[in-house]
């Protein structure tokens, strides 16, 4: 019977140590994540279950809609062009990487082109608060045809920049949900086609 509570006496110290070893260690870990905002839990918690289901890091950052029966690649460009001038944001650049590609291989390629907004005054404001933001500009929508002929827009999912670390400054925060939800619109009416 001693021998049973030496045994058990032992285990309870060695729980003991691995107790405050664990709380030394994560704590600080644990005090890190309580200092950023209020969503970071559902953006890093939705970017696991997304790498989870599909083992593709990409994945876990992107909006995707695909476009609506019907609606034609030209469409959803022309809806896109009409919603960003509408919404006030600047097309600044469109990349028909599949069409150089092509002439680049002289081979046929899936379709792919890359449309590119800004508003200059919050990219600036997001590069203030940290030049890492240079990264994210300007804001892009991929339009892509899959393996399976159905075409798609792709976006970055801009909640990780917004709530994926400390909060924002309240100005930037107000700022950058505004272009997160240009951005969506912009997609929404493209892969609808609608003007």
């Amino acid at each position: 019977m001693k021998i049973l509570w030496n045994i058990l006496a032992v285990i309870g110290i060695l729980s003991i140590i691995g107790g405050g070893v664990a709380y030394t260690k994560f704590k600080s870990e644990i005090d890190a994540f309580n200092q950023l905002d209020a969503g970071a839990a559902k953006v890093y918690g939705d970017m696991w279950d997304k790498l989870k289901e599909t083992g593709i890091a990409a994945e876990t950052s992107v909006w995707k809609r695909p476009l609506a029966e019907g609606v034609t690649p030209d469409d959803a460009e022309g809806a896109m062009d009409s919603a960003a001038t509408d919404l006030g944001i600047l097309s600044v650049g469109k990349l028909p990487l599949s069409t150089q590609v092509e002439n680049m291989t002289e081979k046929k390629q899936r379709y792919l082109k890359i449309f590119q907004y800004c508003d200059p005054i919050t990219a600036m404001t997001m590069v203030d608060h940290s030049d890492s933001f240079s990264a994210y500009l300007p804001c892009r929508i991929s339009m892509i045809e899959d393996k399976q002929g159905k075409f798609w827009l792709y976006a970055l999912n801009m909640d990780m920049m917004i709530s994926g670390g400390r909060t924002l400054p309240d100005k930037l925060l107000k700022e950058a949900t505004k272009v997160k939800e240009t951005m969506l619109e912009i997609m929404e009416r493209g892969a609808s086609g609608e003007f």
